[in-house]
C-alpha cells in the first residue's frame, strides 16, 4: 500500500471516526438534556398547579371560617339549644340565608348541634333539597376548618364540603357545614398551555362512596364520547398521587387510556386530593428519535462525502480536513457557534456546508435546553436552592425585586440573618424537618427587606437529604394578609 493510499485511508478513517464520535456524543447529551428539560417542565407545571389549588383551597377555608365566626349565629345556636325557642331557630336560618345570598359559590349551609344532629339547613336551590348529610369528619379544636368530602351535582360538577366548629366562651355548641361549588377545579385542569398535544392535568379525589374519581372532564375522551373517571390500576399515576406520592415518573406509568406517560405527581393534604401532570411518553420521545434520525442521515451523508473526497483528492484535502476537525473539536468543547469555512466551491465546501447545517441544528437544540433557565430568571415567584447549612446557594431575580437585597448579599450571609427574630426558631425547626427529608408544603415566615421592612413569605420546599440541598419556592403574601386583616 503506497503512502498516498495510506494517507487517504488515514484521512477517511479520521473523518469518519470524528463524525461518529461527535454524533454519538451529541445524541447522548441531547437526549439527556431534552429528557431533563421535560422532567423540569413537568415538575414546574405540577408545582404551579399545586400552588393554584392551595390558594383556591385556602380561599374556601377562609370563606367557611368567616361564616362560622359570626357571633350572632353562635349565640342564637346556644339560645336555641338551651330554650328550644322557635324564634332562635328562625334567627339561625336568617343568618345562614344572609351568608348564602351574596356568595354564588355556596350550595348549602347546615348547622349541627354538638352531637352532630342537624339543626338548620339553608340551600340555594330549594328544588334540589336533600337530607343533611351526616358529619363523618368533625374538626378538632386545633383545626381551623376540616375538609369533609367531595360530591358531584347531577351534571357532574364537583362540590366540596368543609366543616367548622361553633364555639362560644370555650363551649362547643355545634358545627357548621358549608357545601361549595368548585368550578375552579375544572378551570385549573382545562388550561393545557405548555402541555403539548397530549399533556393534561388531573385532579383525583374520593366521592361519597370512597371510590377514587377524577374530579373533572378529561382531555382525551373515549371513542363513544364518554369520559373515564376512575384510575385504572396500580400503574396509573392518579393512584400514586391520591396515595400521597410526590415525584416524577418516566417508566411503567400507564394512564386511564392505557397509554405510557411521563408524569409528575403532587398531594394536597387539606383536601386529600392527588394532582397529576402528564405527557404521553411517545410525544416526548419523538423529538429525541427525530434528532437521532437526523444525526444518522447527516452522518451517512458526511461519511460518503469524506470517502469520496479522500479518494479523489488525497493530499490536497489534508489541510482543509484538519481545519474541519479543529472546528469539530471546538464544538465538542462547547463552542457551538463555531463553523467551518464555506469559501470553497468544490466537494470540501459542500462538506463544510453540510457540517454547518448539522451544527446549527445542534445549536438550536441546545438553545432550547437553556430556555428553562429563562423561566427560572423570569419567574415572579421567588425560586431558590438553599442548604441545610443555612446558606442560599442560588436565588432568582425575584428575590431582589421582592426584598431589595443584592444576590451577593443573600448568598454571602446565612438566611437566618434576614428572618424576623420572632420567626427564627420555627424556621430552624422547619429546616430540621427538611434535613430529615420531610418536604415543606406551606410554611410562612417574615423576611427583612433591604429598607428594613418585613414581608410575609409562603414557602414550599422539597429537600434532597443526600446532598443537603433544599429546592424552594416562596410567594409574597404580605398584601393578602393585610387585606384579610382589614376585612
Amino acid at each position: 500500500m503506497d503512502m498516498r493510499t495510506k494517507l487517504v485511508f488515514a484521512l477517511v478513517s479520521v473523518a469518519l471516526g470524528s463524525m461518529l464520535a461527535l454524533g454519538a456524543m451529541t445524541y447522548r447529551d441531547a437526549r439527556r438534556l431534552l429528557t431533563a428539560e421535560t422532567v423540569e417542565q413537568l415538575d414546574g407545571l405540577a408545582d404551579a398547579k399545586k400552588e393554584t389549588l392551595e390558594v383556591l383551597i385556602s380561599g374556601w377555608q377562609d370563606r367557611v371560617s368567616l361564616i362560622a365566626s359570626r357571633t350572632q349565629l353562635r349565640m342564637s345556636l346556644r339560645d336555641y339549644q338551651a330554650t328550644g325557642r322557635p324564634t332562635s331557630l328562625t334567627r339561625i336560618r336568617g343568618i345562614l340565608s344572609d351568608a348564602l345570598r351574596p356568595v354564588g359559590s355556596i350550595v348549602s349551609l347546615v348547622v349541627y348541634d354538638s352531637q352532630g344532629r342537624s339543626v338548620a339547613v339553608v340551600e340555594r336551590d330549594p328544588t334540589t333539597a336533600h337530607s343533611p348529610p351526616d358529619l363523618s369528619v368533625l374538626p378538632d379544636p386545633d383545626d381551623r376548618v376540616a375538609f369533609v368530602g367531595t360530591t358531584f351535582s347531577a351534571r357532574g360538577e364537583p362540590h366540596v364540603s368543609f366543616a367548622a366548629r361553633l364555639s362560644l366562651d370555650d363551649e362547643l355548641l355545634g358545627f357548621l357545614l358549608v357545601e361549595l361549588r368548585a368550578p375552579e377545579v375544572v378551570a385549573v385542569t382545562s388550561d393545557t398551555a405548555a402541555l403539548g398535544e397530549s399533556g393534561e392535568t388531573l385532579i383525583v379525589g374520593r366521592d361519597e362512596s370512597g371510590a377514587a374519581r377524577i374530579l373533572h372532564p378529561v382531555r382525551h375522551r373515549s371513542a363513544d364520547g364518554s369520559e373515564p373517571v376512575q384510575p385504572v390500576g396500580p400503574a396509573d399515576p392518579a393512584g400514586l398521587a391520591l396515595g400521597g406520592e410526590e415525584g416524577q415518573y418516566r417508566e411503567g406509568m400507564i394512564d386511564y387510556r392505557g397509554e405510557p406517560v411521563w408524569v409528575a405527581t403532587r398531594y394536597l393534604p387539606d383536601t386529600q386530593w392527588g394532582l397529576v401532570v402528564k405527557f404521553d411518553a411517545e410525544e416526548q420521545r419523538a423529538p429525541i428519535l427525530q434528532f437521532r434520525q437526523d444525526l444518522t442521515k447527516l452522518g451517512v451523508s458526511l461519511g460518503a462525502f469524506a470517502i469520496l473526497l479522500g479518494v479523489l483528492l488525497g493530499f490536497r484535502f489534508a489541510k482543509p480536513i484538519h481545519e474541519l476537525a479543529e472546528v469539530a473539536d471546538r464544538i465538542r468543547g462547547g463552542e457551538l457557534h463555531a463553523r467551518a469555512s464555506e469559501a470553497r466551491e468544490d466537494e470540501i465546501g459542500l462538506f463544510a456546508r453540510t457540517f454547518n447545517q448539522m451544527t446549527e441544528e445542534l445549536e438550536q437544540r441546545v438553545t432550547q435546553l437553556h430556555e428553562y433557565q429563562k423561566f427560572f430568571d423570569a419567574s415572579r415567584d421567588m425560586l431558590c436552592i438553599a442548604g441545610t447549612d443555612g446558606y442560599f446557594k442560588r436565588v432568582n431575580p425575584a428575590f431582589e425585586r421582592t426584598l431589595g437585597w443584592q444576590e451577593e448579599e443573600l448568598l454571602s450571609r446565612q438566611f437566618f440573618d434576614f428572618i424576623h427574630p420572632e420567626d427564627v426558631e420555627k424556621t430552624s425547626r422547619e429546616i430540621e424537618k427538611l434535613a430529615e427529608g420531610i418536604p415543606t408544603i406551606s410554611f410562612e415566615n417574615r423576611y427583612r427587606c433591604a429598607d428594613g421592612s418585613f414581608k410575609h413569605l409562603l414557602w414550599t420546599s422539597h429537600p434532597e437529604p443526600e446532598t443537603g440541598l433544599l429546592y424552594a419556592i416562596a410567594r409574597d403574601v404580605t398584601e393578602l394578609k393585610e387585606l384579610r386583616a382589614r376585612s
